[in-house]
């Protein structure tokens, strides 16, 4: 693997850990569906991220 595919999965990595922190308080906050923070961590990693 070279340093710019090592450099890219890591990137990925955190958006992906960015992404999934963002869509839980989405779906906790009220302007969202409003699920406890363990229902939307639940679907949130169920989704796969």
């Amino acid at each position: 693997m070279t340093a710019g595919q090592e450099q890219a999965i890591g990137a990925a990595e955190s958006y992906l850990e960015f992404t999934a922190f963002s869509l839980i308080h989405q779906l906790e906050s009220s302007a969202g569906e409003g699920f406890t923070h363990a229902q939307a961590v639940y679907g949130v990693t169920k989704a796969g991220l």
